[in-house]
C-alpha cells in the first residue's frame, strides 16, 4: 500500500514539474522577440524554407503597420499632399529599413551570413524601428 502511495505521489510530482516546464518554455518562446526566435529555429536547424515564410509574414505586418501609420498622419488630420512631404518622407524610410531588415533575416535564413554578422546588420534597422514599435520591432 505504500508503495502504491509512493509510486502516486513520485508520478504527481514528475507529471507536475514537467507540465511546469512546458509552459515556461512556452511563455519564454512566445516572449522573446522575433529576432531571437529567427536565431534559436537556425541554430536548431529549421531550414530556410520553414523560415523564409514567417520573415515574410513578419515584413508584411511591419509595412502594414507603416501604412496605417502613414494614413494616420495624412488622412486623419486633414492633411494635404503639399504638407504631407515629411510624413511620406518618414514612410520611405521605414519602409527602407524595413526592406534592410528583412534582408538581413533572410541571409541568416539561408546561412549566406552568421550570427554575429546578422546581429550586426539588423543593429541599424531595429535601432530606427523602434522608435515605431517601442522595444520589439
Amino acid at each position: 500500500m505504500e508503495i502504491r502511495r509512493n509510486m502516486g505521489l513520485i508520478l504527481g510530482i514528475s507529471g507536475g514539474l514537467i507540465v511546469f516546464i512546458i509552459a515556461l518554455i512556452f511563455i519564454i518562446y512566445n516572449n522573446s522577440d522575433f529576432d531571437q526566435q529567427l536565431i534559436n529555429q537556425v541554430d536548431s536547424g529549421v531550414p530556410a524554407d520553414k523560415l523564409i515564410p514567417q520573415i515574410d509574414k513578419d515584413t508584411e505586418k511591419m509595412k502594414l503597420n507603416a501604412q496605417r501609420r502613414l494614413e494616420s498622419q495624412t488622412v486623419a488630420k486633414n492633411i494635404n499632399k503639399s504638407d504631407s512631404a515629411p510624413f511620406v518622407q518618414s514612410y520611405n524610410d521605414e519602409m527602407r529599413m524595413i526592406a534592410q531588415y528583412d534582408d538581413a533575416h533572410k541571409k541568416f535564413a539561408n546561412r549566406d551570413i552568421n550570427k554575429e554578422q546578422f546581429l550586426s546588420e539588423i543593429q541599424k534597422p531595429k535601432d530606427f524601428l523602434k522608435m515605431y514599435y517601442g522595444n520589439n520591432p
